[in-house]
């Protein structure tokens, strides 16, 4: 990370803990709330009572991870920004604070999860973050576990203020905002997905050890399907003597309320419709994982991409997402695995080639 510094001046790390940074570089004024862990140098104080006339060249460091539950309660009265809201992680607040804390041209050097260039409870800091300048390197570390088995993908990134020339430092990719997501682009695209695709989640049970049964009554495509062909065979909307056993445990299923009123029920419905779709798994290592199968159900693990026009191609369109898209560079493969979410494959771009897929004009 230090090796990303272009900068030279005054330097902050806030949040630096025993001063991983701040002891490499002479001046640096070093941030630590927890006076415990804090670095001989540091300022024990709350980053988000500094002042913001503090300005900086360089604002460096690994900002900590905290659900917005569980900031402390002295921290949120300094929390009031119109990019966030209660889902809003602590060092999405972190990121905002610091670029506010930036000299024009001054730069920004985070090691943070990953997923924050697509993440829905960052739209309105991305959106933001592209009007303040560009991010000029991104570099993905994989599943190194800096945060902890919660946050196992992470990046580090270099933000550089009032820089709007949308280049990174490889020479070979454009940073770009698309609907709340950044991504770093190599290739054009100007066929969204939208425009083909409604990108619909499955159903979730909360209790599959408990659903599936072998004289189940909806067989669900499935995490496996794409793989051996195999549908799970469940017990959904009804209710019988199986799930009465075990209504204990289905009472206390954690996503959804459940009481004697619908304690059979799963917690999420999936939308059900005869229309042709695609499936593909929200978690996949499998190269081509863009799939068809004739089961109308599908349950959590995956997500359907159902037709947008009913002349749509079905088989050639699923050629096309499994060959002719770069998901690499659309931010959509870490460590070698696909991670798609309803909302970043809704809204993503794809390659001209897309073009041939869209309905006629009228």
């Amino acid at each position: 990370m230090l090796a990303l510094r272009r900068n030279a001046g005054r330097v902050l790390e806030p949040s630096c803990g025993d001063g991983a940074f701040a002891r490499e570089l002479p001046g640096c004024v070093a941030i630590e709330l927890d006076a415990r862990v804090a670095w001989a140098g540091a300022q024990v104080q709350d980053f988000f009572a500094y002042p913001l006339s503090e300005k900086f060249d360089t604002v460096i460091g690994n900002p900590p991870y905290v659900r917005y539950q569980d900031i402390l309660p002295e921290t949120l009265p300094y929390l009031d920004s119109p990019c966030f809201d209660k889902r809003s992680n602590l060092f999405l607040f972190f990121i905002e604070k610091c670029v506010r804390h930036l000299n024009p041209g001054g730069e920004l050097i985070f090691i943070v999860p990953r997923d924050f260039i697509k993440l829905t409870a960052a739209r309105k800091l991305n959106t933001w973050l592209f009007e303040q300048g560009t991010i000029t390197d991104f570099i993905e570390t994989g599943d190194s576990g800096i945060f902890g088995p919660y946050v196992p993908n992470c990046a580090i990134f270099r933000f550089e203020k009032d820089r709007f020339d949308r280049r990174l430092s490889d020479g070979q990719r454009v940073f770009t905002l698309v609907d709340g997501q950044l991504m770093f682009l190599r290739n054009d695209y100007a066929v969204r997905l939208a425009a083909l695709f409604d990108v619909r989640v499955g159903a979730v049970s909360g209790a599959d050890g408990i659903f599936t049964h072998p004289q189940g009554n909806v067989d669900f495509v499935c995490s496996k399907t794409v793989d051996t062909g195999e549908t799970r065979r469940m017990f959904y909307d009804v209710q019988n003597a199986h799930l009465a056993a075990h209504k204990a445990a289905l009472l206390a299923r954690r996503v959804a309320h459940f009481d004697e009123s619908n304690w059979w029920q799963w917690g999420r419905r999936h939308h059900v419709s005869d229309a042709p779709r695609i499936y593909v798994n929200g978690r996949t290592r499998r190269a081509q994982p863009f799939f068809t199968h004739p089961c109308k159900d599908y349950d959590g693990a995956v997500l359907a991409l159902f037709a947008r026009h009913s002349q749509l191609d079905i088989a050639r369109a699923t050629a096309l997402l499994n060959t002719a898209v770069d998901w690499q560079e659309l931010g959509f493969i870490c460590d070698g695995r696909f991670l798609f979410t309803q909302r970043s494959l809704q809204t993503c771009l794809l390659p001209d080639v897309f073009r041939e897929l869209l309905p006629p004009e009228a």
